[in-house]
C-alpha cells in the first residue's frame, strides 16, 4: 500500500515538474523573441487588433510600452465593442477607457447588462457621437428604453443593423411601430415575450410603406391579423422568420388585397391555434 503511495507521489511530482519545465521553456521563447515581435510594423498591428476585441486590445497593449499606447490612442480603427457579463465598476472603467475614447470609430456596439445600456443612453450628447455606429445589439433591455433609445438611433448616418431582446414582458406590439420610424434599417432581430392571459392588440403599420428592411426575425407571440400589415410595408424583405404566430379572437375579418414579395427568398412561420387555409384566402 505504501509503496503504491510513493508511486502516486512520484507520478504527480514527475507531472508537476515536466509542466513547470514546459511553462519556463515557454517563457524563454517569449523573452527571446520579445524583440522581433517589436520590429512589426503598425500595419501588421492594426490587423491584429482587427480580429481582437477592443477590451482585450487595450488590456493586452495600451500598457505594454509608449508605442503601443500612441498607436491604440491614435486608431482609426472600426472597432466592435461586446460587453457581456460585466460588473458595474468594471463597466465604469470600460466605458471612461474604452467607449469613450472610440466612440467615433466603433461599428458594433452590443450591451448585454441592464445598466449598461441606462449608463450608454442617459446622456443625450454621448450616444450621437457613435457617429460610425451600423450595429447595435441590445439583450436584455427594459421596456423603458424604448422612446429614448429610438429617437437617439434615428440620428446616425451609418446605423442599419438591430438586434434587441427584452427582459420583461411587453404589453403591446408598439416596438414596431418604432422599428420602422428607423427608415435606414436592413436588417432586425427581435426577441420579446408576453404574459400568458395577454391578448394582443393588431398593429397598424400603414404610414411605413417604405421600409428598407431585408432580414426581419421575430422571436415572440406575432398576432395572425397584423401580418398582412406587416408585410405590405416590407417591400425589399428577403428573408423572414416568426416564431409564434397567434391566432387573435374577437377581430373582424376584412378583405385583403395581394401583396408581392418579388426579394423575399426564405420565410418561416411557425403557427399556433391557426388554420392554413386562411393563407390562401
Amino acid at each position: 500500500m505504501e509503496g503504491r503511495k510513493r508511486q502516486e507521489n512520484n507520478t504527480i511530482q514527475n507531472f508537476r515538474s515536466n509542466k513547470k519545465r514546459k511553462l519556463q521553456n515557454e517563457i524563454t521563447t517569449i523573452n527571446i523573441n520579445k524583440s522581433r515581435f517589436q520590429d512589426l510594423s503598425n500595419e501588421i498591428f492594426y490587423v491584429i487588433f482587427e480580429y481582437l476585441d477592443i477590451h482585450h486590445v487595450h488590456k493586452g497593449f495600451f500598457n505594454f510600452n509608449k508605442r503601443f499606447k500612441n498607436l491604440l490612442n491614435n486608431s482609426n480603427l472600426l472597432t466592435k465593442i461586446n460587453i457581456s457579463t460585466i460588473s458595474k465598476s468594471d463597466f465604469d472603467y470600460y466605458y471612461r477607457n474604452i467607449i469613450i475614447r472610440n466612440r467615433e470609430h466603433i461599428n458594433v456596439l452590443r450591451l448585454s447588462n441592464p445598466f449598461t445600456t441606462d449608463i450608454i443612453f442617459s446622456p443625450t450628447n454621448i450616444i450621437l457621437k457613435f457617429i460610425s455606429l451600423e450595429t447595435l445589439i441590445l439583450d436584455n433591455i427594459h421596456v423603458k428604453y424604448l422612446n429614448k433609445m429610438f429617437d437617439y438611433l434615428l440620428d446616425l448616418p451609418k446605423f442599419h443593423s438591430l438586434t434587441i431582446s427584452f427582459i420583461n414582458y411587453i404589453e403591446s406590439l408598439d416596438i414596431f411601430i418604432q422599428i420602422f420610424r428607423l427608415s435606414k434599417l436592413e436588417y432586425c432581430k427581435i426577441i420579446y415575450k408576453i404574459k400568458n392571459n395577454q391578448s394582443l392588440l393588431p398593429i397598424y403599420l400603414t404610414k411605413y410603406d417604405s421600409s428598407c428592411i431585408q432580414y426581419f426575425i421575430i422571436n415572440g407571440d406575432f398576432p395572425f391579423n397584423s401580418l398582412h400589415n406587416l408585410l405590405s410595408c416590407l417591400p425589399q424583405l428577403h428573408h423572414l422568420s416568426i416564431n409564434s404566430l397567434v391566432n387573435c379572437h374577437n377581430t373582424e375579418r376584412e378583405e385583403l388585397s395581394p401583396i408581392e414579395l418579388k426579394y423575399l427568398k426564405y420565410a418561416f412561420l411557425k403557427l399556433n391555434f391557426i388554420y392554413f387555409y386562411k393563407f390562401e384566402k
